[in-house]
């Protein structure tokens, strides 16, 4: 009785042991399609551009349930101002899927290859489903409508990429679908 017990003890620990290695186990991030990038609101229907999209690395997942995004976000024709060797993102990742796309990066002396400054560039924020296969990302930008120098971003006229989608109304569907928690209740337009 007492084998049969310890027997039964080790399958369950072995069981155990191989669910938490699946879960813990880093998820290979890997997209490279076509995505949408859009300005919300009625009034901004026509600024709509295809645009290619680009993102790998590692979604990490802790015992706790919380997850980080390891890697690099690639977007076609966008200007960030961090020098290339210091894109690696980590990202931490909100229960409702939400994080923050800030590029820490330093400045260095070109005399002595010493740390000039620092810096922490915003790009904007993502929000992604369960598998990380849907993406949208809301890009801070300068708000033209109202003349004002400050980084924002609005549900009313933010601006907007989302992944994969080939239409305004798909990008604005999908975004709604993986934001749901995120916006709590709110309907983007």
């Amino acid at each position: 009785m007492k084998k049969l017990t310890f027997i039964s003890i080790i399958i369950i620990l072995i069981a155990l042991a191989i669910v938490i290695v699946i879960n813990l186990y880093p998820k290979e991030v890997k997209i490279n399609a076509q995505g949408i990038i859009y300005r919300l609101g009625t009034e901004h229907l026509e600024s709509v551009k295809l645009v290619n999209v680009n993102i790998e690395g590692k979604l990490y997942k802790s015992i706790s349930g919380e997850r980080r995004f390891k890697g690099t976000i690639d977007i076609e024709d966008e200007e960030i101002p961090v020098p290339l060797d210091q894109r690696k993102l980590e990202i931490p990742i909100t229960s409702d899927g939400w994080g923050a796309i800030s590029y820490p990066y330093f400045v260095y002396r070109s005399s002595d290859g010493g740390t000039e400054s620092t810096g922490i560039y915003q790009y904007g924020s993502l929000v992604i489903n369960n598998d990380f296969s849907k993406v949208t990302i809301l890009v801070s930008d300068r708000n033209q409508l109202n003349d004002n120098e400050s980084e924002v971003w609005s549900a009313e006229n933010g601006q907007m990429i989302t992944v994969p989608a080939t239409s305004r109304s798909e990008a604005i569907s999908i975004s709604n679908e993986i934001m749901e928690l995120f916006l709590k209740g709110l309907k983007l337009k």
